[in-house]
């Protein structure tokens, strides 16, 4: 009938980041998060002369592949939250259940070049954008 989502995933926040002027919450957030919240960073992606400019971060506090995500962004807000879905077989069931019930999809089902998850994302009726994930 529906999607079958268990459970919450990860989110993805969009954080300011501004090379020209130094700005980069990205950063700001990892210390953060690892140093307050006991974290730890999973994968990130470094760019600029040496790579010396965090670009984008995953973290975990479980473990999933990753709980919370942060990239860097002209400015911050939420990219997207994401619920768990067991298979690729399920990611494509949604997305006959997003057709049939008339759910603006953002991105088609596909494969994360990251994580290497199954996913579509899609957009509820406030407008926010959400995924279904397995992997």
């Amino acid at each position: 009938r529906g999607m079958g989502a268990h459970r919450f995933d990860h989110c993805l926040l969009m954080c300011e980041m501004n090379p020209e002027t130094g700005v980069n919450t990205v950063a700001d957030n990892v210390n953060f998060f690892t140093n307050v919240l006991d974290f730890h960073l999973v994968e990130q992606v470094l760019v600029g002369p040496g790579g010396a400019i965090q670009a984008a971060a995953f973290l975990a506090c479980t473990d999933k592949p990753h709980d919370i995500a942060f990239v860097g962004a002209p400015t911050s807000g939420l990219h997207h939250v994401s619920f768990f879905l067991d298979s690729w077989h399920d990611v494509l069931k949604a997305a006959d259940v997003m057709a049939k019930k008339k759910v603006e999809i953002d991105v088609a089902p596909t494969r994360h070049g990251i994580t290497r998850g199954e996913t579509i994302y899609f957009f509820d009726p406030s407008g926010n954008r959400n995924e279904v994930f397995a992997g």
